[in-house]
């Protein structure tokens, strides 16, 4: 099957933005963090500290609803579902 022909999405100004302003901090602090924590200057834990202060998870999810709202719209609920299947899923084993 061919992939649908995807030529632009249309995500709000203020989304925009917001997701901008989210993924900058996000990179620039986990690229601090992890330098910091490779280094041997801060204990791994400061990682674990950032992402509960700083409400990571739920800030990341709403970046998903975002970009995928927007995909949604363009290729379908279905095709956004497999591509989210696609992803890598974190397993303890």
């Amino acid at each position: 099957m061919n992939e649908p022909r995807l030529d632009a999405v249309t995500v709000g100004i203020g989304d925009a933005k917001d997701a901008f302003r989210d993924l900058n901090e996000f990179v620039v602090a986990l690229d601090r963090i992890g330098s910091q924590i490779g280094n041997g200057d801060r204990d791994p834990a400061l990682l674990f500290g950032y992402v509960v202060e700083h409400d990571v998870g739920r800030r990341l999810a709403r970046l998903r609803r975002v970009v995928g709202d927007a995909l949604e719209a363009v290729i379908g609920e279905d095709e956004v579902d497999r591509i989210g299947e696609e992803s890598y899923k974190f397993t303890e084993d």
